[in-house]
């Protein structure tokens, strides 16, 4: 962090009264999903720093490429840019972000020229060549490889005039600070990346090198977010869609950010998608990822629609980390763990303290202290699993857990790490197979330990932690033919086309529910929205239609299918390609039956609606049938 404060007094409703006053960062990202959050704060800090130059979203505008809108509306820039409007030009930059000032800002500058002409040419091979033409300047290039030129800001490919734009600003010493709105914009990727490396050689405190600004970066690309240390994640603001003052974590204390440290090294792309979701999901591996996504969308649920996003946090361990790290910046994050996280991981660590946690413990009748609860837990488990190697009665169904449990040799000689895996072994197999864990010990034991682990889980549902109380995810696969205990990569793996495959066969929320049990349950308690509901927009438009239809009929009684379907073309031109009339019979009376064929949309298949005189289109109350096959 710079020695630099920014006292943000935002006049506007989305803070409802809340200031932002802290240090800020040599580099600064502004993220989250609130977008127009983040550009109106952009457009307050800009009144708040000296010195300060804005890149918009509109940046190349000035600049396109041959054909498009030119065609239609003429071409402001034909012979290049005239000498006498080069103020005019520079104001633009200024007043309103354009980066249409950069070909002049080259052409009077040849220490920024130097720098660009060689990275541009370094990585694309290509030189820049400014000339005078009667009194306006034009911008070319030239292919190394072919000597071939070409108007820049005609002919060029937009990522490439993107950094010529971009760095031409960000090499610029005459603004202390720069704000950048989506710099990936018709970047790829890899060229994020280099963007991000050129921006670390710059920015810095101007106040102590001159050389050096502080720069803003309005992102939505997890590329963007080059984090190298704690103190990168720490110039994070981020916006979230209840329009709140923007959050931080600048003012986090040495303890907390000791805490994340270690996490940030393990940031990847993937796991920065957290930064732009106000609700993501966490889940131990790609595998639960997959499987979690594939649910949601069997049930017609998207994930993505919610603004949400589904992260493999890469193993149990690491929950308390982006637990810590999500509610330090307000995101409402969901937890999807197996069982072994309660005895293994860093989980219990994610509710210390928790008043909410607490509140429930007490209330539920079974004391405040979290993890006093969940130690004897442990110890009535472990009381469980020395009182089963102790029975003589073991039915075949539990040999695999004998196994398994004697394999860490004499009880009383077992090692610390041998504990937590013991314990959700045993948890697990009273899951699968209770009545034959009864028989080896007791019905009251084991009823204890159920209740105590249900209570655990409740209370950590009160933080969004959602456990699976049967064990390891891949138990609640049906298809999955591995080891019970012993967990196999391999057998999981294995597991997946299989579940994929059923779960695209169409399957209803009972169908799914019957399948995966409590694994469904939990899935459909994160967030998601369902499928777009076409059908009632559809019906709209369509109750307008009959209502025309039936007009026409009634008021002209010779009119057969052809004079109608005339008629309709030229009243409802617009739903051409929608509706259209398949049949028409009149009866005595002025009675009628009129089919209305309705064209698939969104991947449905060809419908009809039957019309008569008796239809009511004002209250949308008519069928709309499947065409038979």
């Amino acid at each position: 962090m710079i020695d630099m404060t920014i006292d943000m007094e935002l006049p506007l409703p989305w803070t409802k009264g809340r200031f932002l006053t802290s240090k800020v960062g040599a580099i600064n990202y502004l993220v989250g999903a609130n977008g127009s959050g983040k550009s109106r704060f952009a457009s307050v800090l800009r009144t708040q720093l000296p010195k300060v130059r804005l890149l918009s979203t509109d940046r190349l505008a000035g600049m396109e490429g041959e054909g498009g809108l030119r065609t239609v509306v003429g071409d402001h820039f034909p012979d290049g840019f005239a000498k006498s409007k080069f103020d005019r030009y520079r104001n633009a930059g200024l007043a309103v972000g354009s980066g249409i000032d950069t070909l002049m800002l080259l052409e009077q500058r040849l220490d920024l020229r130097i720098q660009v002409e060689a990275t541009l040419g370094h990585i694309f091979n290509r030189r820049i060549n400014l000339e005078w033409v009667s009194g306006n300047l034009v911008a070319n290039a030239t292919l190394g490889a072919t000597g071939a030129a070409y108007r820049i800001d005609r002919e060029e490919c937009h990522g490439i005039k993107e950094l010529l734009v971009l760095l031409t600003h960000l090499y610029d010493d005459e603004h202390d600070s720069i704000i950048i709105d989506e710099p990936e914009l018709n970047l790829h990727p890899q060229y994020q990346a280099f963007f991000m490396q050129e921006v670390r050689r710059v920015a810095g405190n101007p106040k102590v090198d001159r050389t050096k600004k502080v720069v803003f970066l309005i992102t939505h690309s997890p590329f963007i977010l080059d984090f190298r240390s704690i103190d990168d994640v720490r110039s994070v603001i981020s916006f979230d869609l209840k329009h709140e003052a923007p959050r931080h974590i600048f003012e986090m204390s040495e303890y907390e950010a000791a805490r994340l440290k270690s996490i940030v090294p393990r940031l990847n792309v993937h796991h920065k998608q957290l930064f732009f979701s106000d609700n993501p999901i966490f889940v131990e591996g790609i595998i639960d990822a997959q499987i979690v996504e594939a649910v949601q969308e069997a049930r017609g649920i998207s994930t993505a629609a919610a603004g949400s996003c589904v992260i493999d946090a890469g193993g149990c361990e690491e929950v308390n980390q982006y637990f810590t790290l999500c509610t330090a910046f307000a995101k409402k994050a969901y937890f999807l763990y197996d069982l072994d996280s309660l005895f293994s991981g860093n989980l219990r660590a994610c509710v210390k303290g928790s008043d909410s946690v607490q509140s429930f413990l007490a209330a539920a009748g079974v004391g405040g202290n979290f993890a006093k609860y969940c130690g004897e837990l442990d110890s009535r488990l472990t009381a469980v699993i020395d009182t089963f190697l102790a029975s003589t009665n073991t039915p075949n169904s539990l040999a695999d857990l004998r196994s398994f449990l004697t394999e860490f040799g004499p009880r009383p000689q077992w090692a610390q790490d041998r504990y937590p895996r013991a314990r959700a072994a045993m948890m697990s197999a009273i899951g699968r197979v209770r009545a034959d864990i009864i028989l080896a010990t007791s019905e009251s034991v084991v009823a204890d330990v159920e209740g105590r682990l249900r209570q655990i889980c409740h209370a950590l549902k009160e933080k969004n932690i959602l456990l699976l109380p049967g064990g390891p995810l891949e138990r609640y696969l049906p298809s999955f033919s591995g080891h019970p205990y012993k967990l196999s990569n391999d057998a999981k793996n294995a597991t997946l086309p299989i579940e994929l495959a059923a779960l695209a066969s169409g399957m209803t929320d009972l169908d799914l529910r019957q399948r995966y049990g409590e694994l469904f349950d939990l899935i459909a308690l994160l967030p998601g929205k369902t499928a777009v509901d076409m059908e009632s927009v559809l019906r709209e438009y369509l109750s307008s239609y009959v209502h025309d239809l039936q007009g026409a009929i009634l008021t002209n009684s010779t009119w057969e299918l052809e004079e109608l379907c005339t008629f309709m073309k030229r009243k409802q031109a617009t739903t051409l390609k929608t509706f259209s009339l398949a049949s028409l019979s009149r009866e005595a009376g002025g009675k009628f039956r009129c089919v209305v064929a309705v064209s698939p949309l969104a991947g449905q298949s060809r419908r009809h609606v039957v019309v008569t005189e008796t239809t009511n289109a004002g209250m949308r109350s008519f069928p709309i049938e499947a065409e038979s096959a």
